[in-house]
């Protein structure tokens, strides 16, 4: 009986997986207001644009508008970050998956892992914009080269690699660090090798996807054509009959390509997200490519039909 009991413990421990995630209220909190408010500004500026008629101030409008996608597009894929971070570990390797990253440390390569508090010197965080996500690769005196993929700096976890350092942030550190203690004692079952995702490894595996690329040419070719018939129609036209059935300046047409461009880039993002998790089949990737097609052509018919 004993010995039966033993066997059964080996096997739940020789299968031991397990996730740890960082703490995400305060930090999708804090991205979620900036979000809020970046849309909120945009929204603002765009209508104000266009309802002002031709002038350059309404061009002015437009303009900052527009500009202001690029930190809400950052602000969104910071959401997406944390939401998807996780730390695994297992007994041969320790992963970490966050956005459209993810790194495979093999368990020979980690040196030792221990609580950031454990250390008399704090560590330097660096500079962030948003408190309460640290996201980034930085060379830290006395350190060297070393990666945070962090929420909570009271909850910072400091890994040993072999060539550098990795900052994490496991809600329960102390359950993540005596996880490693029991995994690394254990020994590895079998030899694995360090594996590094980023963003344009994923944009090459989706390159060569034969159907992913079409789509994703569909794409850009479809939103050209939202935004060439825009300017176009804008230019030829002092107003145009609006949703409301209202007469409206023709430079509120810009919101069609600002709507068709937030929709691309969002399905764009999940593509790619689903390509790194390898939760989903391709099918599902080309239906999220597909629609974002089908947006641009709904948006270019109804600026057409709007303009006549």
């Amino acid at each position: 009986m004993l010995f039966w009991q033993r066997e059964v413990c080996t096997s739940i421990i020789l299968r031991m997986n397990t996730d740890f995630s960082p703490p995400k209220g305060k930090s999708l909190a804090v991205n979620g207001i900036v979000t809020a408010l970046l849309i909120a500004a945009i929204l603002f500026l765009l209508i104000s644009g266009s309802m002002g008629g031709q002038g350059w101030l309404s061009i002015v409008f437009i303009g900052v508008g527009l500009l202001l996608l690029v930190p809400l597009a950052l602000a969104i894929y910071r959401i997406i970050t944390i939401t998807t971070t996780v730390y695994s570990l297992s007994r041969d390797t320790l992963e970490v998956k966050w956005g459209l990253r993810r790194e495979l440390i093999p368990m020979r390569e980690i040196a030792w892992v221990h609580p950031v508090s454990d250390f008399e010197t704090p560590l330097p965080l660096g500079f962030t914009l948003v408190k309460g996500s640290y996201y980034a690769e930085t060379n830290i005196k006395g350190l060297g080269k070393t990666l945070f993929v962090a929420t909570a700096p009271e909850q910072m976890v400091l890994v040993k690699l072999n060539e550098a350092y990795l900052v994490i942030s496991p809600e329960d550190k102390l359950a993540f660090t005596e996880a490693y203690k029991q995994l690394s004692q254990l020994g590895s079952l079998q030899q694995i090798e360090p594996e590094s995702e980023n963003l344009r490894m994923i944009w090459r595996r989706v390159m060569d996807d034969r159907m992913a690329k079409r789509l994703l040419l569909g794409v850009a070719i479809s939103f050209l054509v939202l935004l060439l018939s825009t300017a176009i129609i804008v230019g030829l036209l002092q107003q145009v009959v609006w949703v409301s059935m209202e007469t409206v300046p023709s430079s509120r047409l810009f919101l069609l390509p600002l709507i068709g461009l937030f929709f691309n880039i969002l399905n764009t993002l999940a593509g790619l997200f689903l390509y790194l998790q390898e939760r989903a089949g391709k099918t599902v990737v080309y239906l999220i490519l597909g629609w974002s097609i089908l947006i641009n052509v709904i948006m270019t018919l109804a600026m057409i039909f709007m303009s006549i």
